[in-house]
């Protein structure tokens, strides 16, 4: 059974109108998967927002029920796939798990076609490479190991020129990667939250569907 995560800011928008919405639509489309959402800033507990609850509620689906949990590493290492509703949200998971950057995506790249979701991949695979780099370079300094700080050094040089490279091929792409948050919004910047989530998630059991049909 595939395990889902879904990532926003707080928890109580975004997140869980996915959860909710790609839960609901999984069953329908016969596929067996466990949902989960969380927030990078998350409180524990606290309930969904209003205006959430009454859109979904008018998709047939009730949610309120539904309750923040702060994302931690053992979120992280639960899932199967992550996705984010953002960029920055991805950024953030992968300077604090780059270990888990192969399974992190926004939900947007994630339904992209093959091609463009391989650039996307390798720009986000890059970045965690020149975390670790940088986080084994402070190490070398800290030992006072000067060979493996100058060989670090110049590993460093390489990647953030390829990253520099790559960053202009796929920039234009990864600024509509996003999904914008309703926080704060009336009912109707909701609906239109929603809908563009749940386009997304059709999207996502489409791509689904023809892998398990291939």
């Amino acid at each position: 059974m595939k395990k889902v995560l879904f990532v926003c800011t707080g928890n109580t928008c975004r997140s869980p109108m996915a959860e909710a919405l790609l839960r609901e639509k999984a069953v329908e489309g016969g596929f067996r998967l466990e949902v989960r959402s969380a927030g990078i800033s998350a409180m524990n507990g606290v309930s969904p927002s209003d205006a959430a609850v009454q859109v979904m509620k008018e998709k047939g689906i009730d949610h309120s029920s539904h309750r923040s949990r702060p994302l931690d590493g053992s979120g992280v290492a639960w899932a199967d796939l992550i996705l984010t509703m953002t960029s920055a949200h991805k950024q953030m998971l992968i300077r604090h798990y780059p270990e888990a950057v192969d399974k992190l995506h926004t939900l947007k790249e994630y339904v992209l076609g093959d091609s463009q979701r391989e650039k996307v991949k390798s720009l986000h695979r890059l970045q965690a490479e020149l975390e670790t780099c940088r986080a084994l370079l402070e190490q070398a300094r800290k030992e006072g190991d000067l060979l493996r700080e100058k060989e670090l050094q110049g590993k460093l040089k390489e990647r953030e020129a390829s990253l520099a490279s790559l960053r202009k091929e796929v920039g234009e792409m990864m600024s509509r990667m996003d999904v914008a948050d309703p926080f704060g919004g009336d009912v109707e910047e909701y609906r239109r939250c929603a809908a563009e989530i749940e386009v997304q998630v059709e999207k996502l059991l489409d791509r689904w569907k023809n892998e398990r049909e291939s």
